[in-house]
This record gives C-alpha cells, sequence and structure tokens, in this order.
C-alpha cells in the first residue's frame, strides 16, 4: 500500500511519506536491508515504537526515519522523506560524468603519496645538507629543483577534491565543512613539519621559536587561505579545474604585485618589464575566458547544450561561466595578500639584520595553529545553519552526514596545500624567488591537465579552443617569469 502526497493522512504530517509492503518488487535489497533500530507495531494507536523506546508517530516523525508496521497478515515498510535526503534515483548528470568519486579519491590518494615521497626526499636532503651547508641560491644541487617539481604538481593537483561528483541523493560536500577539514588538514601537516625541522637542525623547538609572541597576524594569515580555497572551490564547480586555477594564478600574480609594489613601497627593477608582464598576465586571464567561451559556443553548435550538463562536465551555461570566473577571479585577489600577513609581521618584528628565524617560525606557528583554530568555528558555523531547520526536524542526523560527507575531501584538500606549500618555500630557498617563484607556477600546467584528459573540462579537439587555451597558459607563464626578473 502507498500513500500518495495529497492523501488526509500525509497532508497532516506536512511531509512526503509511504508505506510500502516489504515484499514489494520495487524495493531494492539494499532499502530492504536498512533500518533504524528495531521498531514494534501498536495497531490501535497507529504509531512505531524504537529500540530506544520512544515512540515513532507517523503524524509527526522525524526525517529521514524509518519504521516498520507489522500486521497479522502483512508486513510493510514505512519511510519518511527528509528535504535532503530525497528519492533514492540517481542525481541528473551524475552518472554522464566521465569520472566517478572512487577513482577520483584513488587519484586523489596517489597525490598524496606523491608529495609524501617529494617531501620526505627534501627533509633527507636538507637534513643532509645542515652538516655540508653550500651557499645559496644553489641552482647545482638537486633539493631546489626536486622541490620545485613537488611543488608544481601538488600546488597544480590541489583542487582535485573540489570536483566530488554528488552522491545518490545529488548532493555534493558542504561548502563550509569543506573548508574546515581543509584547515584541519593544513594544520596536521604544517606542525609536525614545523617541528620535525626544529629538531633535525639539533635545536628543540623551544629554543628556535619564539612563542612568547604569539602573532595574530599569523591566525589572519590561516583566514585568508581558507577564503582562497572557498572561492576556488566554487570556481572550479562552475567553469571547470582546467580553467579555474589558472584564473586563480593570474589574478594571483598581479594582486600580489600591486600589493608589494604600492602598500609595501618595494623597489621596482624594470618599471617597463614590470607592465609588460603584467599586460601578460591580463591577456592570459582574458584569453581563458576567450577559451571558455569558445569551449561553450562549439558545444552548443553541436547541439549539446541546453542549460544542463549533458554529455560533458564543462557544458555549463554563460550565466555559470561568468560566476565562475568570478568567483575565480576573488579567490586570485585573496590569493595575491596571502603574504601580507607576513609582510606585516616582518615590518613589525625585523631588526637591522632583517627578521631572525625565531620570528619566522613564531608566524608559521600562528599560522598553523589559526588554522586549527578556524575548524570549531567553521564547524560552529555550519551546525547553526542546519538548526535553523523546522522544529522538530532531526537535524543533527542530517549534519552527522554532513560531517562525513565532507571530512575526506576537505581534509585532503589542506594536506595537499600544506605540502605543497612546504616544497615551495624550499623550492624558493633553494633556487631563489627569481628562479623559484615562476617555476612553481607552471602548476597551472599540471591543473590543465587534469582538467582536460581526467575531468574533461574542456574539449581541445576543436583547433581554435586548443589554441586559444595554449595562448593563455604561454601568457600567463611568460608573464610570471618576466615579473619575477623585472619586478
Amino acid at each position: 500500500l502507498r500513500y500518495s502526497l495529497g492523501s488526509p493522512f500525509l497532508r497532516r504530517c506536512g511531509r512526503g511519506m509511504e508505506i510500502r509492503m516489504k515484499d514489494d518488487p520495487e524495493l531494492d535489497d539494499e532499502t530492504k536491508r536498512k533500518t533504524y533500530g528495531s521498531f514494534e507495531s501498536e495497531r490501535p494507536s497507529m504509531s512505531l515504537k524504537g529500540g530506544d523506546g520512544g515512540s515513532w508517530n507517523p503524524c509527526c516523525p522525524c526525517r529521514g526515519s524509518d519504521g516498520k508496521y507489522e500486521s497479522d497478515h502483512e508486513t510493510y515498510t514505512i519511510r519518511t522523506k527528509s528535504d535532503d535526503e530525497p528519492t533514492r534515483t540517481p542525481h541528473v548528470g551524475q552518472a554522464q560524468l566521465p569520472y566517478d568519486a572512487d577513482s577520483l579519491r584513488r587519484a586523489a590518494f596517489w597525490v598524496v603519496v606523491i608529495g609524501a615521497v617529494f617531501m620526505c626526499i627534501v627533509l633527507v636532503m636538507e637534513a643532509t645538507n645542515a652538516s655540508n651547508p653550500v651557499e645559496l641560491p644553489d641552482f647545482t644541487g638537486p633539493v631546489g629543483w626536486i622541490a620545485v617539481l613537488g611543488a608544481l604538481f601538488l600546488f597544480g593537483s590541489v583542487g582535485l577534491m573540489f570536483k566530488e561528483p554528488a552522491d545518490e541523493y545529488g548532493k555534493k560536500p558542504d561548502a563550509v565543512l569543506f573548508q574546515a577539514f581543509n584547515a584541519l588538514g593544513i594544520f596536521l601537516v604544517g606542525v609536525p613539519l614545523m617541528i620535525f625541522e626544529c629538531r633535525s637542525s639539533g635545536k628543540d623547538v623551544e629554543s628556535v621559536v619564539d612563542f612568547s609572541w604569539f602573532d595574530w597576524l599569523g591566525l589572519l594569515g590561516a583566514v585568508d587561505i581558507i577564503i582562497v580555497s572557498f572561492w576556488a572551490h566554487l570556481s572550479t564547480q562552475l567553469i571547470g579545474y582546467a580553467m579555474a586555477p589558472a584564473v586563480l594564478n593570474g589574478v594571483g600574480m598581479i594582486t600580489s604585485f600591486l600589493w608589494g609594489k604600492i602598500f609595501f613601497s618595494e623597489p621596482i627593477r624594470n618599471m617597463v618589464g614590470a607592465l609588460f608582464s603584467l599586460f601578460l598576465l591580463v591577456l592570459g586571464v582574458m584569453l581563458l575566458g576567450a577559451t571558455q567561451m569558445a569551449n561553450m559556443a562549439a558545444a552548443k553548435r553541436e547541439g549539446r547544450v541546453g542549460g544542463h550538463q549533458t554529455q560533458t562536465s564543462s557544458m555549463v551555461t554563460a550565466a555559470a561561466a561568468a560566476a565562475g570566473f568570478g568567483a575565480g577571479v576573488m579567490s586570485g585577489v585573496f590569493d595575491g595578500a596571502l603574504m601580507v600577513p607576513y609582510k606585516l609581521h616582518e615590518r613589525r618584528l625585523a631588526g637591522p639584520a632583517g627578521l631572525s628565524p625565531k620570528h619566522t617560525l613564531a608566524y608559521l606557528a600562528s599560522f598553523s595553529v589559526g588554522s586549527l583554530l578556524t575548524t570549531p568555528v567553521l564547524i560552529a558555523v555550519a551546525a547553526a545553519r542546519e538548526s535553523k531547520d523546522e522544529l522538530g526536524s532531526d537535524w543533527k542526523g542530517t549534519f552527522s552526514r554532513k560531517l562525513r560527507r565532507s571530512a575526506v575531501p576537505g581534509g585532503v584538500t589542506g594536506v595537499v596545500w600544506a605540502m605543497g606549500n612546504f616544497l615551495s618555500v624550499h623550492a624558493s630557498k633553494h633556487l631563489g624567488m627569481s628562479v623559484g617563484f615562476p617555476l612553481v607556477q607552471t602548476g597551472i600546467l599540471v591543473a590543465a591537465v587534469w582538467g582536460v584528459f581526467f575531468f574533461q573540462d574542456l574539449n581541445l579537439s576543436r583547433l581554435h579552443v586548443l589554441l586559444l587555451f595554449l595562448a593563455a597558459l604561454g601568457s600567463l607563464m611568460a608573464g610570471a617569469a618576466c615579473l619575477a626578473q623585472m619586478g
């Protein structure tokens, strides 16, 4: 027996509920096995008692709860449908994606493994160099080049989990909880690395880090990277992984240059060269926009666009593309300001000989601890938002499911970013900013490979789309190299 939404009984319930026979052939095995405790029937009162002794009233059921009604002749499965747990049917477009959640998580796992290998190699070589110091920058030694390779690979792969597909209910990881676990991942990698480096130099952490001066600017830097990740997450969802990281990098380099030259009054080595570098970066971002529009136009001519994703994940509407580019620009603006808290920290504490190692590590410690502090704040914000559902709803159960849904993708993103950041610092340390910085920016090529071949965000079989995309990447990398040399 199935009750319809228009029945008087369900109008009293205020939400959809269905009662079906246990042997209904339309019920799959998973649904038949699924229980929320054991329930006993009380036919006269039309209520079902759960294993915890509480009553399950069909006229006021908890969202997402299941019950079982048994009479002398028949057994029924009773289930209410929650707003965030709709009918178990494949999400529109999910089956048409060129990847699934399992393949994406396997790819992310190997990214973490490869990143850990790069880090171990650099740490071992740094420990060796500690007993045999070399003059920096050192272009002949392998440490800087290995660090560059690891950093560009990790930064090019850091946003893989932004593309986590929807589950069977059409739900993706919660954006706020995603960033909470992202911050936790940064902390879990950042603090152990800092302690290891201190001890590898033969010193205790307390003797190296000036914990007496915990700088709130480190907390500000931690908040900034979470904001960057939030906008990058949104941008990747809307315009794809081939495009979003490139927009972020281009805008980020422009913003960082403006902060340094205007706010901190850093000298410009070559005004003409710096302006030309900015031109190349702006041109690269504009070419990315042209690439996206050309890709959409070509797909529409092929009859595959109708406002929804149809055959590939690149099928987005013009409004979504504009919003995605806007989110990418916002992520780049905050990314370009990532070093501003550190520069302010340096300005306040630097002595005649510059910033001491104690104060540098104090900032890094503040940054890592700040990442940890943002985690419970973001979780509390998400919980408060969830609890605003209608009275009596099982928001705690829903929130718990969202926590589990967001933990892995968010945590992996934080771990990958922290490892990439560690390697980029060592790349700049051994090769210098003028060489290490632009080489690390080539991570956009790694992101492009993921976006084109794994996620299939762009169809580069169209010659004009391919040429525009290559021109955009080339312009961005040339702008980064020129900026490092002449800015």
